[in-house]
């Protein structure tokens, strides 16, 4: 075995952590005099973890609990919570949404079982949270899945045209019109389902909170150490940062979209980002104007728009679809876009007309492993597999990585049991491929921009062109049962 993975370098200051997002500015406010632990000098571990996310901690977690003697040590680029764990909108939920795709590609039982899972594993993660008194704005609210056009269909007909004929039943209602005037007054709101008891949290409080309570069980933590090289060794594994070095016996990649350059994963991902914008907290204010109880969620634009209000009283608002990678290198503009800031922005003040004079007060970028499916998949490195990994989360990963902690418990510690069965059907949902480069950029590009005239069209109540339309069709998007650039049969 002589495989030898080198890493995209790292920009982010580590102390300038907090301007990654005010989720993780708020997190970090709990932590005053914080200074990281660097990963210095050479060390050995049972596990090494590449990444400090939600995958990393709640995988170690898991391990912790199954083999409390286990050595398990994590090495984050930045923070704990600096990456996409940190700059999410914090809904948690499931693969409702997947259903089409599910049924494609797993067939009736397999598909529903790993439906289940995505829904079973929220009250593992709401009884966890409970259980660990962990602080991160845990809380339960209605979710709305709407149209924001006139001319628009509900992208969730797919999930019920499949739930019927799988003989299950979505958890969502279908709302009046008279429910969606009550639920969000003059705003530009025409059909939508409703979700009662979806999970929403503080992202950077829970990942924050897991590193915590993985230190208090005697897992290492080291911070502001990217690592560079990965390399197969006789004894082990080797994970190398600029300052130190993990020898392992078994090591799990676990950085999502700044692994995807990687030639083992780069033709089954694609990377694009995710904007967001929020608000001052202005409780007040919201309930002055009737906007206190608005439910956040999703809509159905092919760039989806997707927010709702913190529990301080923050209004936020992200869209799904932005920038685009070249060979899926992630450059300055993932972490802050100008131009994509200013379309979010555009898009809070068509959804939110009520706060047509309130200011945005931060927004950042983030970059999303999209997965032509949509769906992660866990598996070892072709070449040595002592190397685990877990990527394509396409930006569905606050319940999906909970999952994946008892999955990739399972498959690191080589068991055969419910959790690695269900490992196994990640892997049969794997499906399709993206281009090379040119040819990726290019068309991600056409599309993308197809996408957008597409999406202005609708909004000013006009018809697309076919062009626009035909190529849309195409587009990376995480609505459900929509493939891109792939075979997926």
């Amino acid at each position: 075995m002589a495989l030898e993975l080198r890493m995209q370098p790292w920009r982010k200051d580590p102390r300038r952590a907090a301007a990654s997002s005010v989720w993780l500015e708020e997190a970090m406010a709990a932590e005053p005099g914080f200074t990281p632990a660097v990963l210095e000098g050479d060390t050995r571990a049972d596990v090494c973890m590449v990444g400090g996310g939600f995958t990393a901690l709640w995988t170690a977690l898991r391990l912790k609990e199954q083999s409390p003697a286990l050595d398990i040590a994590i090495v984050e680029a930045g923070l704990c919570g600096q990456g996409a764990s940190g700059r999410n909108s914090g809904a948690t939920g499931h693969w409702w949404g997947r259903l089409p795709v599910l049924l494609r590609l797993l067939g009736k039982q397999d598909g529903v079982h790993l439906l289940k899972a995505s829904v079973d594993v929220l009250d593992d993660v709401r009884a966890f949270i409970a259980a660990n008194a962990i602080d991160c704005d845990l809380r339960s609210e209605t979710s709305v899945w709407s149209t924001t056009f006139a001319n628009q269909q509900g992208a969730w007909l797919p999930m019920f045209k499949a739930a019927e004929a799988a003989g299950v039943t979505p958890p969502h209602r279908v709302l009046s019109r008279a429910e969606l005037k009550e639920l969000f007054g003059e705003a530009p709101y025409f059909s939508g389902v409703a979700e009662d008891n979806a999970l929403r949290v503080q992202p950077a409080k829970l990942a924050r909170g897991l590193r915590k309570l993985a230190i208090e069980r005697g897992i290492r933590v080291y911070e502001a150490s990217p690592v560079t090289r990965i390399a197969s060794e006789p004894a082990g594994v080797s994970v190398c940062s600029e300052r130190g070095r993990v020898r392992a016996g078994k090591v799990l990649l676990a950085a999502n979209a700044w692994m995807s350059h990687l030639p083992q994963l780069k033709p089954f991902i694609a990377v694009t980002s995710s904007e967001m914008v929020v608000t001052d907290p202005i409780p007040e204010l919201l309930a002055q104007r009737g906007l206190r109880r608005r439910p956040g969620g999703v809509n159905s634009r092919m760039m989806l728009n997707y927010g709702g209000v913190s529990a301080n009283g923050r209004v936020y608002m992200g869209r799904g679809g932005g920038s685009i990678a070249w060979a899926n290198r992630i450059g300055p503009e993932f972490d802050f876009s100008p131009r994509m800031t200013a379309e979010v922005e555009q898009d809070f003040r068509y959804l939110y007309p009520e706060l047509r004079d309130v200011p945005v007060a931060a927004s950042w970028s983030g970059p999303i492993d999209r997965s032509s499916t949509g769906l992660p998949w866990f598996d070892t490195m072709p070449g040595d597999p002592r190397i685990h990994y877990a990527i394509g989360y396409s930006g569905h990963g606050m319940g999906a990585t909970a999952l994946a902690g008892h999955v990739l418990a399972s498959q690191l510690l080589g068991r055969d049991d419910a959790w690695s069965q269900l490992g196994r059907l990640f892997l049969r949902a794997r499906s399709g491929w993206y281009p090379p480069e040119p040819i990726r950029y290019i068309a991600a590009h056409a599309i993308r921009n197809a996408v957008a005239r597409r999406d202005e069209a609708m909004r000013d109540g006009r018809a697309p062109s076919r062009l626009d339309t035909r190529l849309a069709s195409y587009a990376m998007s995480s609505l459900p049962d929509r493939y891109r650039w792939s075979t997926t049969s």
